[in-house]
């Protein structure tokens, strides 16, 4: 799966033309790496969002879900925060 559609997916950013926007700012990582919204994400994988106001939040990536479409109570299953604040919508 596409990592802006991920996010999207995911509920950590709202949108995926805001994913894209975060994406092409360089606000996004994938394991260490600056981002590419076609960058694909596999379990296992580390992701960094990067916010406006300086702050970093990790996430490891625990599941890449098969559907465009995940309940709003199943999303934080798909993934771990290992730093930083886990706010719903970034």
């Amino acid at each position: 799966m596409r990592i802006d559609l991920f996010l999207k997916v995911t509920g950590l950013l709202k949108t995926r033309s805001i994913a894209s926007k975060a994406i092409g700012a360089g606000a996004v990582e994938l394991n260490g790496v600056r981002a590419k919204a076609s960058s694909a994400v596999e379990t296992g994988a580390v992701i960094n969002l990067i916010k406006p106001d300086g702050s970093r939040t990790t996430i490891k990536v625990l599941i890449v879900p098969t559907s465009k479409n995940v309940s709003r109570k199943d999303r934080s299953s798909l993934y771990d925060v290992i730093s930083g604040e886990e706010s719903g919508c970034l």
